[in-house]
C-alpha cells in the first residue's frame, strides 16, 4: 500500500452528502450507520480514520453527533433524507481528494451495505463489540452518550479483513 502516506480524511458532512447523491435518499438512521461502517473499516485497512468525529453509542446504533446535528432540522429517524447540493461544494470533487484506494474501499463498503435497510444497519452494529462495550452499564432504552472507542473499532472490524 504505497498511498498509505497519502491517506487524508474527509468532512462527515460532504462524505454523507456524497452518500446520499450516489445512493439514493435514506433514512437518518441508515445514513448514521453507513458513515460508522465506512470509518469503521478504513480505520481497520488503512490503520487511519476516515473522518474525524466520534461516533456516539445511541441506541439505535452509533451516531455522528455533526451530522446529527446538521440534518435535525431535515429528518426523523426513519423518514428518508435527499441529496441536496450546496452551492460552494462539490462532493465529488472532495471525494475524488481521497486516493484510489480509499474510494474503492469506501464504494466497495457502500456497494455492499447500502442495499441493507437502516434496521438491518442498527442490527448488526448492536451484535458488534465497538456498541455494546460502549454501552456497558446502560439499559436497551436508556439514552447514552458515551463514545464509542476508535481502538476497539479498528481491532474489531481488522479481524474481518484478516479472515
Amino acid at each position: 500500500m504505497e498511498e498509505c502516506k497519502n491517506i487524508s480524511t474527509i468532512d462527515s458532512i460532504i462524505l454523507s452528502d456524497y452518500i446520499l447523491k450516489h445512493y439514493g435518499p435514506m433514512s437518518h438512521l441508515k445514513l448514521q450507520k453507513l458513515l460508522f461502517y465506512c470509518d469503521a473499516y478504513h480505520l481497520a485497512y488503512f490503520d487511519k480514520e476516515l473522518i474525524t468525529d466520534k461516533f456516539e453509542a445511541w441506541i439505535h446504533g452509533p451516531v455522528s453527533r455533526k451530522v446529527f446535528n446538521n440534518l435535525k432540522d431535515q429528518s426523523i429517524l426513519y423518514s428518508d433524507i435527499k441529496y441536496s447540493p450546496k452551492d460552494n461544494i462539490d462532493v465529488d470533487d472532495e471525494f475524488e481528494k481521497l486516493t484510489s484506494s480509499q474510494r474503492e474501499l469506501i464504494n466497495d463498503i457502500l456497494n455492499l451495505l447500502s442495499s441493507w435497510t437502516g434496521l438491518e444497519l442498527e442490527a448488526a452494529t448492536h451484535n458488534e463489540k465497538p456498541w455494546i462495550e460502549a454501552r456497558i452499564g446502560y439499559g436497551e432504552a436508556d439514552k447514552c452518550h458515551v463514545e464509542i472507542s476508535k481502538e476497539t473499532t479498528q481491532s474489531f472490524y481488522k479481524k474481518d479483513f484478516n479472515d
